[in-house]
């Protein structure tokens, strides 16, 4: 009999054991993809090998279960047509919990598709489901994640700016942004997929995604520079991830840890994901991924590509300066106008031309919103409409007030009488053993009571049916009646991170009991919500506050709150490789403390656009004339990107000599290159290859203040586009279109 008892110690010694048992495998090539082969020890450690060259890479790949043991035989199988299978069974130490553990690996062209299936019995239960694989470190190894921030595997104290390799410098009025896409040496931290999940003990309620160690697509990439060799583990979006961490060592291990996922016999577990070879570049796996799973990382609908651009939060009316917001390359306004007379009552149940006294002051009826959007759009512009699945009423009553009898025509103007008689249960609980903290028990909140939110509103559960209905009722009013409008922006999804212990999807074992994961709820409403809108051609745009790709499915592009600072911004800008990506300005303070070049230039980096200077915004930047003479300094370079995608083929591009940063983005009729960071006056030399249609091009720059762009030198040879780019601020935007 077999034993062995997992703690992350031993879940990294145990596929090291399997790298050193490969002679001890079953059949070499067991499983063949175009790259990679598969074979598996005694120890039931698949093997997955690649070659680079001269080199050979041997990587153990494995899925355990936190706390529990093997008991009995491992046993190993051929599957036809190729792969091998393991199948193990585990309990859990110090209880009667118990499984049976099989993964699958099975050949799937240019990687490993690996399979997991894990089958409960007894009762319900749950832990941490590890899935991991160990890298042979070496002195030219490095890792990449879609981080928040590449300075990991340090205490979130470390001063902004703080450097962890000599290339990542940036000027230090880059304040507080850390170039993600950069790789790192292997080094012991945890990361948490989208945000920290939730605990009795941590609750972090309100939550803002400022911290550093966030990645945004569940996926990790390793690589070794020297043989160019790359290796990503990438998870399906479509699974039922409902909280998940990574977990990296400085010995080369990188496991996947699935949180709160149901043990049972009534519905067994199932996850995928792929193992992919690719060069040593952290745009292999991300460029896997975002061809595999299109769904995730596009727009459903083409228009918003339209909306890129700067952008406002504004209750303002249409009396204002149209070309010079043009010039600041002003495209959208999420109208802050809160006409809405409570939050979640967007459209009430009123004529076209009948008035309400709407939250924000005065009267606004159905027609006025509509005009609104009618006249944005002759003038050139977008607006969106406030959205809101997960907050509901303003100066909620707890307990539950007795009923008025208002007559059901007139309900909807008291939010306690509709919401407690016609969307009961609607509430999102709190849970009865959260620990007293703070910020958790703001507003008078207490266990087992309702948690309250902005202006005393109540918070919701999306997923419950009487509430997603009405919901549903409230889409199709935006699109009946403002068909001008070019669609929501939907606001407060911190609230996603929460478990309602009151309701039961099915799939969720929170601790030691049945639950609702609002991440479960989100999906089964935008499964209902997105064809409304996009069957009448209007976008969805996500005020994400939890970073996760798969609440992505079925959107259209990010209106974020928070990418005035760094880590939102990265999160942000990898979420939108091939989406619109609109962010938030405090106040022109943000632009005063990096100054104008170091705060433009970074969100030129990352593809995504700054908040513009726009009359009436709330809680965000107002016009000033200095602070609009530099966005329309900018404007023509962020204009030049509206559309962009990320280019993401091998080596596509390299700064000579590290001289300043860039990216590259395919746009409408070529592409763009962002050069950022660079000596202000110098002259930077780039080189793009592995790209299509570089073979006759014209190659124009960009310049911050200059009003005109200028031809630049260029030559093609050997399949690469060099391109000499003088800069100015520091910056240049390099437009390259055909001849």
């Amino acid at each position: 009999m077999l034993k062995n008892k997992f703690s992350p110690v031993s879940f990294m010694l145990l596929l090291l054991a399997g790298a050193s048992a490969f002679s001890q495998g079953i059949s070499p090539n067991a499983g063949q993809s175009e790259n990679l082969s598969v074979t598996v020890s005694k120890q039931g450690v698949a093997l997955v090998s690649f070659s680079s060259g001269k080199d050979t890479y041997t990587v153990p790949a494995v899925t355990h279960l936190e706390g529990c043991i093997t008991t009995g035989k491992i046993i190993t199988r051929k599957l036809p047509g190729g792969g091998v299978e393991t199948e193990q069974k585990l309990v859990r130490t110090g209880t009667k919990d118990r499984c049976t553990v099989i993964d699958r690996f099975i050949p799937d062209g240019d990687g490993i598709h690996w399979e997991v299936e894990i089958r409960g019995a007894g009762k319900p239960w749950t832990t941490k489901i590890q899935s991991g694989i160990t890298w042979p470190v070496s002195a030219s190894s490095k890792f990449w994640a879609p981080w928040s921030d590449p300075r990991i595997g340090r205490k979130e104290s470390s001063p902004p700016g703080t450097p962890v390799e000599a290339q990542m410098t940036v000027p230090a009025s880059a304040f507080n942004w850390g170039d993600p896409l950069l790789p790192h040496s292997f080094v012991s931290d945890t990361l948490w997929y989208g945000a920290p999940y939730f605990r009795y003990e941590e609750p972090h309620v309100i939550y803002i995604p400022y911290q550093r160690d966030l990645i945004c697509i569940p996926m990790v990439t390793a690589m070794d520079k020297k043989t160019d060799s790359g290796l990503s583990l990438v998870l399906d979006p479509n699974d039922e991830i409902l909280d998940l961490t990574l977990e990296t060592t400085a010995g080369g291990t990188l496991t996947f840890n699935r949180i709160y996922n149901r043990i049972s016999a009534d519905h067994p577990l199932k996850f995928s994901m792929d193992l992919v070879a690719h060069e040593a570049d952290w745009r292999g796996g991300l460029r896997w991924m975002s061809n595999r799973y299109p769904d995730y990382f596009n727009p459903v609908v083409t228009k918003a590509h339209d909306m890129a651009g700067t952008s406002a939060y504004s209750n303002f009316d249409t009396d204002f300066d149209v070309a010079k917001m043009k010039k600041m390359a002003f495209n959208t306004n999420w109208m802050a106008s809160f006409d809405f007379p409570y939050m979640g009552m967007f459209l009430p149940p009123v004529g076209e031309n009948e008035e309400w006294i709407r939250f924000g002051g005065d009267t606004t009826s159905i027609s006025a919103m509509r005009n609104y959007a009618q006249t944005m759009n002759r003038m050139g512009f977008h607006v969106l409409n406030y959205f809101n699945v997960t907050e509901f009423g303003t100066k909620m009553e707890r307990p539950v007030p007795p009923r008025k009898n208002l007559d059901d025509k007139d309900i909807w103007k008291d939010p306690n009488e509709f919401f407690y008689y016609k969307l009961p249960g609607s509430w999102l609980p709190v849970p009865d053993r959260v620990l007293r903290d703070s910020v958790y028990f703001h507003r008078q909140t207490e266990p087992g009571g309702t948690h309250l939110t902005w202006e005393a509103g109540i918070v919701t559960d999306p997923g419950e049916p009487v509430y997603r209905d009405f919901l549903l009722d409230q889409a199709r009013k935006h699109v009946k009646f403002i068909p001008e409008a070019s669609g929501i922006a939907i606001d407060r999804m911190d609230w996603l991170r929460m478990y309602n212990e009151n309701r039961d999807d099915g799939i969720t074992w929170f601790v030691d009991r049945p639950a609702r994961s609002l991440i479960t709820s989100w999906k089964i409403l935008m499964k209902d919500l997105a064809p409304i809108m996009h069957n009448a051609g209007k976008t969805i745009f996500l005020n994400n506050h939890v970073k996760r790709l798969d609440l992505l499915k079925n959107t259209d592009g990010i209106f974020d709150e928070f990418t005035n600072a760094g880590c939102p911004l990265n999160t942000t800008a990898l979420l939108c490789i091939n989406k619109p990506g609109l962010g938030w300005t405090n106040d022109s303070s943000d632009l005063h403390k990096e100054g104008p070049d170091a705060f433009f230039q970074k969100y030129l980096y990352m593809g995504v656009y700054p908040m513009a200077p726009f009359p009436g915004n709330d809680h965000s930047i107002l016009p000033d004339e200095w602070t609009d003479q530099q966005y329309m300094d900018y404007g023509p370079l962020m204009s030049a990107m509206k559309g962009k995608k990320w280019v993401l083929e091998p080596h596509c591009l390299e700064v000579v000599n590290g001289a300043a940063k860039a990216n590259l983005f395919e746009v409408p009729g070529g592409y763009v290159v962002p050069v950022v960071f660079g000596e202000p006056g110098s002259t930077v030399n780039i080189r793009i290859k592995n790209t299509p249609g570089l073979e006759s091009v014209k190659c124009e720059g960009i310049y911050p203040g200059v009003g005109s762009s200028f031809n630049l030198e260029s030559s093609y040879t050997n399949g690469i586009l060099s391109v000499k780019v003088p800069l100015v601020r520091g910056c240049a935007m390099v437009r390259i279109t055909g001849r």
